[in-house]
Formats: C-alpha cells, sequence, structure tokens
C-alpha cells in the first residue's frame, strides 16, 4: 500500500535547513568583517542564500582603509558547503588609490576552486598557508584618471607547481610601457626607454601570451619531471621550452619536499634527461642589428661581420654547439633565419650541483643538438 508524506511532513526539515543557511550567512558577514577590522571600515549591501544551489552571496561590499584607499566588490559568491566550499567567486572588483597606488584596479571577476574556507583568513602567516585547487581571473585593467596602463584578458592557475603537477594560463597581458616609464624616475628613464623602443619597435606598447605546465610521476624511489611551457611577446620574441628530467630523490625526500627547497633539489641524482629549447624571431632581433650597429658607430653589414666573428671565438672557447646557438642568433638578426632550436640530452648519474660547479666542462658533457630554421 503506497503512503503519501504529508506537506507537514517537511517542515522539521525545512526549518533545519533554514536554520542552517542562516547561521552560514551571519558566519560569512563576520568573516568578512574580521577580514578588515584592523585596516578599516567595511559595509556590506545584504547577504541572500540559495537553497537550491547552495550558495551564499554578499553584495555591495565597500570598504574604506585608515589611509584614504577605497574597495569595491558586486558580489563575493560562496558555494557548496561553508567550511569546505567548492568554489569563492568575486565579481565587481575595484581597487582605488590603495596603499600609495595611485592608480585604480579593476577586476571583472576572480575565482577560487576549492580554497578550504570561504573567507581569507586576516593574519598574514594562515594566509599564506591557504590553498586552493585552481584560480581564474577575467578582465584585469590597471588605470589612471588618463589613461589604461595595462590590461589583461584573463590568467589561469591549476594545481599546485610546489606539489609538482600545475597549470598557468596568461592571456593577452597588455602594458603601457610608454607612460610607465614617464612615471619612473627621470635619470632612468633613457635605459628604459631604449629597451621598449627594441621591444615593441617603437610603439611603446608591450603584449604578452604565456603558459607553463608541470607534472610529477612518481615510481619506487625515482620520479620523473615533465614541464612544458612558452612566451610569446607579440613583435619580438617567442620562446619554447620542453623538459624531461627522470631522477632519483635523496633518502627520505618526496617531490614536494624537493620543489619547495632548492638545495635539496640540486642533491637530486639525475638518471640522464632532455631539454628542448626554441627560440623564434618575431620582429626583435633586426631591431637588435640595427641598435648594435648604432651605439659601435659602424655599419649593419660590419657589426654582423664583427659578431660572427665573436661567435666563432666562443666556440673555441666553449665547443662547436655553443657556437652553433651564437651564429643561429647572428643569423636571426640578419634575416636569413627564423628561429633556433637546441636540443640538449643530459647525462645519466649527475647532480645539478655538479653540472653547475663547472659550467666551462658542460658542453662536453651534453649531447647538444642545434638546428637553425
Amino acid at each position: 500500500m503506497l503512503r503519501f508524506f504529508h506537506p507537514a511532513a517537511l517542515l522539521p526539515l525545512s526549518l533545519l535547513l533554514t536554520a542552517t543557511v542562516q547561521a552560514d550567512a551571519e558566519r560569512l558577514e563576520s568573516d568578512l568583517h574580521a577580514l578588515f577590522v584592523h585596516e578599516g571600515t567595511l559595509e556590506i549591501g545584504e547577504i541572500s542564500s540559495g537553497l537550491v544551489r547552495d550558495r551564499l552571496i554578499a553584495e555591495s561590499l565597500y570598504f574604506t582603509g585608515h589611509e584614504g584607499g577605497e574597495l569595491w566588490i558586486d558580489r563575493y559568491i560562496v558555494s557548496g558547503d561553508y567550511d569546505a566550499p567548492s568554489d569563492v567567486t568575486l565579481e565587481g572588483i575595484r581597487l582605488d588609490a590603495f596603499e600609495d597606488m595611485p592608480e585604480a584596479l579593476e577586476i571583472a571577476r576572480l575565482e577560487l576552486t576549492e580554497p578550504g574556507r570561504a573567507v581569507p583568513p586576516p593574519d598574514d602567516e594562515p594566509l599564506s598557508e591557504m590553498r586552493f585547487a585552481g584560480l581564474s581571473l577575467e578582465s584585469l585593467s590597471l588605470a589612471t584618471a588618463e589613461a589604461q596602463l595595462a590590461s589583461l584578458a584573463g590568467l589561469t592557475l591549476t594545481g599546485n607547481f610546489d606539489e609538482g603537477d600545475g597549470s598557468l594560463r596568461v592571456d593577452a597581458l597588455e602594458v603601457d610601457l610608454t607612460r610607465l616609464i614617464d612615471r619612473a624616475p627621470e635619470e632612468e628613464r633613457s635605459e628604459m626607454r631604449m629597451a621598449s623602443n627594441i621591444l615593441t619597435d617603437g610603439s611603446g606598447q608591450l603584449r604578452l601570451d604565456a603558459s607553463a605546465d608541470a607534472q610529477w610521476e612518481e615510481n619506487g624511489d625515482q620520479v620523473r619531471l615533465a614541464s612544458e611551457g612558452r612566451v610569446d611577446i607579440v613583435d619580438a620574441f617567442g620562446l619554447a621550452y620542453t623538459v624531461t628530467l627522470p631522477m632519483t630523490l635523496p633518502e627520505g625526500a618526496d617531490p614536494t619536499t624537493l620543489m619547495a627547497d632548492d638545495a635539496l633539489l640540486e642533491t637530486a641524482t639525475l638518471l640522464g634527461g632532455d631539454l628542448q629549447l626554441t627560440l623564434s624571431n618575431q620582429g626583435l632581433f633586426p631591431r637588435l642589428l640595427t641598435l648594435g650597429a648604432s651605439l659601435e658607430g659602424v655599419s649593419e653589414a660590419q657589426f654582423l661581420e664583427q659578431a660572427r666573428t665573436q661567435a666563432e671565438g666562443f666556440g673555441m672557447m666553449l665547443g662547436e654547439q655553443v657556437a652553433s646557438v651564437m651564429r643561429g642568433v647572428v643569423d636571426m638578426m640578419a634575416g636569413s633565419a627564423d628561429a633556433v632550436e637546441i636540443r640538449i640530452s643530459l647525462p645519466a648519474e649527475s647532480s645539478l650541483s655538479s653540472l653547475a660547479a663547472d659550467p666551462m666542462a658542460l658542453p662536453d658533457l651534453f649531447d647538444m643538438r642545434v638546428e637553425v630554421r
């Protein structure tokens, strides 16, 4: 026989859920105030909740610092269990004249995945220990009242590089170097303008995209680090790399402690390994030729000849592989090459500290191949 629940039977559960949500809303308000209490005054428009989507939303946050800085946050959203949120999202962030920074910083959206707590701790030490599974940022802008200084379309960070499994993406970072240099000390501006002109072909607008991935694989007392990444500075150059390093760790060490302690990393025993590095010309190297010839007071043809002679000199001291790299760079300056690719196979049963102890001997230890394209 079927029995149907009377609606009144659900009333205790509804009351319990309502009480829990109300308690979490009060905790969110209290924790937000505690985060800012020593730095200034925080106002919160309202806090609402959604039983269906299991989230809390604090709206219209406005903070005024003791030194006059201001912070606005349109929405502060906590999703999932308050004590272990699935994610925390901030929308419509604006910082103005904060901590001696006259510029205004705006971020459309910032999301932390599995941050461990709904609100960051107010103390620096616990804050430095706070972990999250992922971070994503959308549409960042740094501007003065007159103009925009920098912008970033997006940034994504997942995993944890210290623990050997991480990924970073930087999308469309743009920096107005001209305006930033105008704000630098006067005695530093000439060299900064020279570097800016070389990187940006005189436009003063630096544009960059970048990515990096790293992963550890463990097999008994051996681990394998695989990493790859790239940096592209538009109209300047591109740099891409891939690294594979199998190694045995010092006794008692694991990948987490290895990545956190550089000294410990140097004592790991390499079991060979491969490195590939590709440097590509996107306009920078011909400009280096023009600058070098101008500084030396010679023609570009004379400067190229001097550079080729120097490349052969480095080859006599450091080996033919090094000379090949230098010749490839000179060829990119001359416009007869687009990229230099370097492939290195590392020796087995060696440590990073022993390799660094005698840099002059490295070309003889490595199996190094250079391709100029």
